[in-house]
């Protein structure tokens, strides 16, 4: 999705309003970026930044190895609500949990 085809305002999944659109530059790409750009508030994804971090962290993930980036992407679509669930990332890793 271009910057000139994005919409002003998106549903939100993960606040279930109406909510301004992201402006930003977002770390995924193809169709889950699309799913990103065309469901997800600015709020949300300032939010997810932070929680970004956390997880990378917790769970000691390189970026690098493909199935660490499938796990950021499995906890971005629980954030987010993708899964129909609470938008909580869950569980304890390695270093305790996530909050």
């Amino acid at each position: 999705m271009s910057e000139e085809t994005r919409p002003a305002t998106v549903h939100c999944s993960r606040y279930q309003q109406e909510l301004p659109a992201i402006t930003t530059r977002i770390t995924f790409a193809g169709e889950f970026g699309d799913r990103i750009l065309s469901s997800v508030s600015q709020q949300a994804w300032s939010e997810w930044l932070e929680m970004q971090i956390k997880v990378i962290n917790e769970y000691r993930l390189h970026l690098g190895e493909p199935a660490h980036r499938q796990l950021l992407k499995d906890a971005a679509a629980r954030f987010f609500r993708f899964d129909g669930g609470d938008g909580s990332v869950g569980g304890a890793g390695p270093e305790g949990g996530l909050s």
